[in-house]
């Protein structure tokens, strides 16, 4: 009982800390501001215009699926299509109860439902994201060849950013974690090669390395560069076209807003709920660059936040319900991958 107890204990802080880590973070921004005025603000907003741009987040979610369905075919399996969408879909709603536990919750449900082992979803989710940090890479060179003094002008304006990025990195305890911890594996790899944790997760590793260089190895890779920028440029316009939502912003133009859209996307890679708190932190702080006031960079980054975050949980629970109810048909001769010999070893 008190194992059990002790397991729920773990599921319920791993839930929480992130929340209030982001509630933390909301209330040192919003602390010394005047809710009644950042009201005031927000009703002047153009709901029509942000309801019209959650349309372009879910097409960058559904580019993103079809993305992520190239990959999964290239090492020979055909989910369905609508399967892979609304696990993607899905995946966001998973994310807002616990960071992160969406990827893994989306390669677990098409493993179920469209019998894909899971070490060749998981190896496709590797593929997606490093495609994810290249984009964001090619985004922010970008931001840097159109708009360098912005990126000057933020530092001045934020100099605890750039020291916490110094201290991080000069750090020796950050360099002796990152040691200890390769030490660490490779210790265990090396005296319990029997053990068996060991060997599933030498299985899993094989399958999913076999499966990723299969996967570089795809004959749609232009395809795949598009869907990607297709992503991309869909959660670019998702976020850009709520400025025309505000008076204070719709002056601001498509490289503002593409510089401020690169910062929000730093800010959901922090390990909170949906990037609450660290998101709306980098969205306000970017938008003082460009001379708006505290308050209404505020009431713009509580409003697009509030409103996508719900789309995206709406959508999600929806998918996740879903996804049990399309219509498979999985063929007794499907291709077997050899990531699917090893899942049965493992098992």
């Amino acid at each position: 009982m008190g194992i059990v107890n002790l397991k729920v204990s773990k599921k319920i802080a791993k839930t929480l800390f992130p929340l209030v880590l982001g509630v933390a973070v909301l209330w040192l921004l919003y602390k010394d501001t005047d809710l009644a005025e950042l009201w005031c603000i927000t009703k002047t907003a153009n709901f029509t215009i942000i309801a019209y741009s959650l349309l372009f987040g879910l097409g960058g979610n559904i580019f993103r699926a079809l993305r992520w369905e190239l990959t999964i075919q290239s090492v020979g399996y055909y989910p369905k299509r609508m399967s892979l969408i609304y696990a993607v879909m899905g995946n966001y709603a998973v994310n807002f109860v616990l960071p992160r536990a969406g990827e893994v919750w989306r390669c677990g449900v098409v493993s179920k439902y469209d019998k894909v082992p899971f070490s060749t979803t998981f190896g496709t989710l590797i593929v997606d994201r490093f495609f994810d940090v290249v984009a964001m890479g090619f985004i922010m060179i970008l931001c840097i060849m159109l708009d360098f003094n912005f990126f000057v002008s933020y530092l001045k304006m934020n100099p605890a950013v750039g020291e916490g990025v110094i201290s991080t990195f000069s750090s020796v305890w950050f360099y002796a974690t990152i040691i200890i911890f390769f030490m660490a594996i490779y210790t265990l790899f090396r005296f319990l090669p029997n053990f068996f944790l060991i060997k599933k997760a030498k299985l899993f590793y094989q399958g999913t390395k076999r499966d990723i260089l299969t996967i570089w190895k795809m004959k749609q890779k232009g395809l795949f560069i598009l869907y990607t920028f297709l992503c991309w440029f869909g959660y670019y316009l998702y976020f850009y076209l709520c400025f025309y939502a505000f008076g204070f912003t719709e002056h601001l133009g498509p490289v503002a807003g593409l510089l401020v859209f690169a910062m929000s996307s730093l800010g959901v890679a922090a390990p909170t709920q949906g990037g609450i708190g660290a998101w709306h932190f980098m969205v306000i702080t970017s938008l003082l660059v460009y001379g708006v006031s505290y308050e209404q960079g505020s009431a713009f980054a509580g409003a697009i936040f509030t409103i996508q975050s719900a789309w995206l949980i709406l959508i999600g629970i929806f998918s996740i319900f879903a996804i049990q109810y399309v219509k498979r048909e999985i063929p007794e001769t499907a291709t077997v991958s050899i990531s699917e010999t090893n899942d049965k070893k493992i098992t």
